[in-house]
């Protein structure tokens, strides 16, 4: 009897296999008649690396279609870039730009993305070159990033790469919060503090090699049926954490932690400058930034800064920005200045000689200056005005980038 039901558990386990198996090759044969519009995102992973913490997992590929769409294919050594060599040529001028999800762009193709619209506007429009040299740029941007990463990422890695430029990008949207543990509470990533007026690496990030988490790793990375699930998990998630926020607001109950995060994002608009945590948080910042720019001077390379633009000041009409009765940034004085962290940049890279390229400027001026009809420089589909940049805002960043780095060398 034993022996029957050993039988019957094998045929069983036996059956769940093949038809495991057999649902794995059917995704894998479907994907490849699907239209583009209806693949699902699949095959995009980061993991956290000693040192500067997360990027993406190098050689992967797959599709992004959370937010705009692309066939991603990241290099090996973990850019969503094309290959690149460490050593440059003697006759080439290397520009690096680096940031958070703006620059990684998973949300359009990456020839169309700002470095290579950089690389071309460059090629192609500055004429201060000598006919035998030409630019290249290269892009390392991962998700979730702030400066700290970003320091760390071109001191132990651009760097590599023998920059004559380096363009940081700093959206003002989430980057003075991605600096702080106290707000992230992500150990996965490394933490500056000042202390005594000087920056201290409070904290490495941790590296996960937990057996569950490597086997889950693995059959992830191998099998199209676990990604599939773990998408609609990600969505669920994602949407919960969004209720619980809701359900904070609207009780009014407000732990610390809330209290800080508002803090932080008021402090993007000109809100909450007296306080000693928004006080901090911005010279953290600055400190890592001015940093950054000395390091590089040391290395014979140049910082830019680039302030990312915000889609809910650029996207829009001038009088609906500013004066919209269901809109308005200054409504309520949420919002007491839209362009504090482009003018508090600006002052801080003249005492420090940092170019500082304040690209909603120059997005506001073109659409405002317009008597119909703007230009929608993020989002995608059903949701123009908001989010990343689409190819609009990739094409008009990159450009303005190119120019300035064009000025500068000349």
């Amino acid at each position: 009897m034993l022996l029957n039901y050993s039988k019957k558990l094998v045929l069983i386990l036996f059956g769940l296999f093949l038809s495991f198996l057999f649902l794995e090759v059917l995704i894998r044969l479907s994907l490849n008649f699907f239209p583009n519009e209806y693949l699902p995102t699949y095959g995009i992973y980061q993991k956290s690396f000693p040192v500067i913490g997360h990027k993406n997992i190098p050689n992967s590929s797959g599709i992004w279609n959370r937010e705009g769409f692309s066939k991603v294919k990241i290099n090996s050594k973990g850019w969503n870039d094309y290959e690149r060599t460490y050593k440059k040529n003697d006759n080439t001028i290397r520009v690096a730009i680096v940031g958070d999800s703006f620059i990684e762009a998973l949300q359009v193709d990456k020839s169309v993305a700002i470095g290579s619209i950089m690389e071309s506007w460059l090629i192609d429009n500055c004429s201060v070159i000598s006919d035998d040299h030409t630019f290249e740029v290269l892009s390392f941007g991962a998700s979730g990033w702030g400066t700290s990463q970003m320091y760390l990422t071109i001191m132990n890695e651009i760097i590599l790469y023998e920059p004559d430029y380096v363009v940081l990008a700093f959206f003002p949207g989430n980057d003075l919060k991605n600096n702080i543990y106290d707000l992230e509470l992500n150990p996965y990533k490394p933490y500056f503090e000042l202390k005594n007026e000087e920056l201290v690496l409070i904290r490495l990030p941790e590296i996960d090699n937990d057996i569950k988490k490597q086997i889950y790793r693995f059959f992830r990375d191998n099998l199209m049926i676990v990604q599939f699930i773990r998408e609609p998990l990600v969505k669920l998630f994602a949407s919960n954490e969004s209720m619980i926020q809701n359900t904070y607001s609207d009780e009014k109950s407000i732990s610390d932690y809330d209290k800080k995060t508002e803090l932080i994002y008021g402090a993007t608009w000109g809100n909450n400058l007296d306080s000693i945590f928004v006080i901090n948080a911005w010279e953290l910042f600055e400190s890592i930034l001015l940093k950054t720019s000395k390091d590089l001077n040391n290395h014979n390379s140049q910082l830019l800064t680039l302030i990312v633009s915000r889609g809910e000041i650029v996207d829009y009409e001038k009088d609906y920005v500013l004066d919209g009765p269901d809109y308005s940034l200054r409504e309520n004085n949420k919002r007491s200045n839209i362009f504090y962290p482009e003018d508090r940049l600006e002052n801080f890279g003249k005492d420090n000689n940092i170019p500082i390229i304040s690209i909603s400027r120059y997005m506001s001026n073109y659409n405002w200056s317009k008597k119909i009809g703007v230009t929608k420089f993020h989002g995608f589909g059903d949701n123009l005005g908001a989010g990343h940049w689409n190819e609009n805002g990739h094409k008009f960043a990159g450009e303005i980038v190119g120019q300035k780095i064009c000025e500068i060398y000349n």
